[in-house]
């Protein structure tokens, strides 16, 4: 009598673990596959085309009035700051001062393409941090002090910026470098 009764809960075993494991996958597959015979196409994307191409006028250019508003859309130019996030830090060469400064990036573009190029800049932070750093090398405290100096080193840095863009197959599109930080301890 034993020997039924552990077959009887072997199966009950069987069934439970059936039922938990195996009912709930064919739950979902059945709610797939009627899901998905539901959803007939209107028309079968193998089979060719019974509408004929209709050939459309060229669109003609723009007109001065459909640019103006075109341009009202997307705004004129403006001037649009990119804040450089990394700050450059260097040693003042034959001392024991550093300095340390942190730049925004001017450009004077729309909107739609001022955003373009302030993503190819985010991209390229990386490369360009040691290039800007190494502008700025070399400069005795005293230059770096100077408002002249400063002001020649904001040159250096976009001309550099604009050099490595157009050699690297960008548009050189920096139109002038602003320094927001600068500080020589």
């Amino acid at each position: 009598m034993s020997f039924i009764h552990r077959g009887d809960t072997k199966m009950k075993n069987a069934a439970k673990i059936g039922m938990l494991y195996v009912l709930p996958g064919v739950i979902v597959l059945g709610a797939f596959f009627l899901g998905h015979k539901s959803m007939d196409p209107d028309v079968d994307r193998l089979s060719p085309p019974e509408e004929s191409i209709e050939i459309m006028e060229p669109v003609p250019a723009p007109s001065e009035e459909d640019k103006t508003q075109i341009e009202g859309v997307f705004g004129g130019p403006e001037y649009q700051y990119f804040p450089y996030r990394t700050t450059i830090i260097g040693n003042i060469p034959g001392t024991n001062q550093l300095f340390s400064f942190e730049i925004a990036v001017a450009l004077y573009e729309n909107r739609l393409t001022a955003n373009s190029s302030m993503d190819t800049l985010t991209e390229l932070e990386t490369q360009l941090t040691p290039m800007i750093l190494d502008q700025a090398l070399g400069m005795s405290s005293e230059v770096l002090l100077s408002k002249g100096g400063r002001e020649a080193l904001k040159l250096k840095i976009k001309n550099m910026l604009n050099n490595t863009l157009e050699r690297w197959g960008h548009k050189p599109f920096i139109h002038s470098v602003e320094i927001t930080s600068f500080v020589v301890t």
